[in-house]
């Protein structure tokens, strides 16, 4: 964090810079490449008018995104167009052209030259002359690594240890998001756990809950582990036919596979309470 807000610091620094030197190609090589050029962050000035192009672009989007990049975009800006992600195209464009809010941070995604997508995070800064826009400033932080920590993060919040289905949590979350409309609850009590964990130990009862819930997610993806022995199956939406069929499918794989349980099924085409449709079930 100390470094990213050092950045930013030196970033504001340039702009001034900028402001100052946009009529002085000698002064802005200069004094971009002093600071550019010792910093891990990107950072770069992006020239609107007369023409596109860069006037600067610091050597560490090279470590990013491979070498030769920063030398490709010298050469034909248009690489930074054709390397942005489809679905943020239209940001870079509305960047470049000052039809945005410049307060927030601005998320964006990057191609390699190995094909993968990395994901950084900006802070740019506009710069104007004679009241039009002529020139985009920015500091770019590579943040792939923390935001596959923060969703590592969210998946395991939402997701069971054991058996990789949703958890209670994302139970109830779905809850709130239930149309109310044909939504259907099978709810599923494995028999033998106990007995099994009793005489084969906890290793063997494992491996039955991970078989049951990799059963589960091969005919639907809302499962959800309760706790213990019980899982439930959630559906919204699901015509009462298809859910029936889904039952059906379920007892079916159970019984191929020599899986004892009780299962519980409620379906409301209307749903007024949901309590009531699981004590239905369960």
């Amino acid at each position: 964090m100390e470094q990213f807000w050092s950045g930013l610091l030196v970033g504001l620094i340039l702009v001034l810079v900028a402001q100052k030197t946009l009529q002085s190609r000698k002064e802005v090589d200069g004094a971009f490449a002093h600071f550019g050029n010792h910093v891990k962050d990107v950072i770069y000035i992006f020239e609107v008018k007369p023409t596109f192009r860069f006037r600067y672009i610091s050597p560490s989007l090279d470590l990013y995104l491979g070498e030769g990049v920063v030398a490709k975009n010298y050469e034909n800006p248009d690489d930074c167009f054709r390397r942005i992600h489809p679905d943020d195209y239209q940001l870079l464009m509305n960047k470049v052209l000052g039809k945005m809010s410049y307060d927030e941070a601005i998320s964006q995604r990057w191609r390699t030259n190995d094909g993968r997508y990395l994901r950084f995070e900006e802070y740019t800064t506009p710069i104007y002359k004679n009241g039009e826009i002529v020139a985009v400033q920015g500091i770019i932080r590579n943040v792939e690594a923390a935001v596959m920590k923060r969703e590592e993060l969210e998946y395991e919040s939402r997701h069971d240890e054991l058996t990789g289905v949703l958890n209670r949590r994302a139970f109830n979350e779905a809850l709130d998001c239930l149309s109310r409309k044909a939504v259907g609850l099978i709810v599923i009590d494995l028999n033998d756990l106990k007995k099994i964990n009793d005489s084969q130990g906890h290793s063997a009862g494992d491996l039955l809950l991970q078989k049951v819930g990799f059963l589960l997610q091969e005919l639907n993806t809302g499962v959800y582990r309760m706790g213990g022995d019980e899982f439930v199956v959630l559906t919204n939406n699901m015509q009462q036919a298809k859910f029936l069929d889904l039952t059906a499918s379920i007892k079916n794989k159970f019984e191929l596979n020599q899986i004892s349980a009780a299962v519980g099924v409620a379906w409301e085409e209307h749903l007024i309470d949901f309590t009531d449709l699981y004590n239905q079930a369960d």
